[in-house]
């Protein structure tokens, strides 16, 4: 994001294909990909086809901070003698941090949103929550779903809660502006 080089919009596009292609066609081709690796119907295989699919999520987000990050921080640590590891463990990553866990959450719920790929990927025999709950839900009229969908929400509300009331709380010192 921070540099100019040739082939940087043909590097974002395929960073962004993930994306693009419906899910269906993703899982034939992980399934092609996957199947010479004897790596459908394992975890790894998951992991692989799970992770690839959700980079793009993720990349989209520290990519829009890092566009609004401001350089002149690393140069202040620069100038006072901080090396480049030091600059980004103690400025560029604290700043960053935020988008990279929002990332992370996007990733992870883009994640547990692609049942089609855990079914091609997975194999009959393994069951995966997203997997389950498609099957459930087009098989059978079972409660369970329902049960989890309000555990998933209620623990992401109460996730922004607590990150609210910690964002609201004033520090040891400060006080609250009138």
């Amino acid at each position: 994001m921070r540099y100019r080089f040739r082939g940087k919009s043909v590097l974002n596009l395929v960073m962004m294909l993930p994306i693009i292609v419906p899910a269906v066609v993703s899982a034939l081709g992980y399934y092609s990909f996957l199947s010479p690796l004897r790596l459908v119907g394992t975890y790894a295989g998951m992991i692989v086809a799970h992770s690839v699919l959700s980079i793009p999520v993720a990349f989209l987000v520290v990519a829009a901070a890092l566009k609004g990050f401001d350089r002149n921080l690393e140069r202040a640590a620069m100038s006072a003698g901080a090396g480049p590891l030091r600059t980004f463990l103690w400025v560029t990553l604290p700043v960053l941090r935020p988008a990279i866990l929002v990332g992370a959450l996007f990733a992870f719920l883009h994640s547990f949103n692609e049942a089609v790929v855990a079914i091609f990927i997975a194999g009959r025999d393994a069951s995966t929550l997203p997997k389950k709950m498609f099957e459930s839900i087009r098989l059978e009229s079972d409660p369970v779903i329902a049960v989890v969908s309000t555990l998933l929400t209620g623990a992401v509300l109460l996730g922004v809660l607590i990150s609210l009331f910690f964002r609201q709380r004033p520090r040891k010192g400060e006080r609250y502006a009138a």
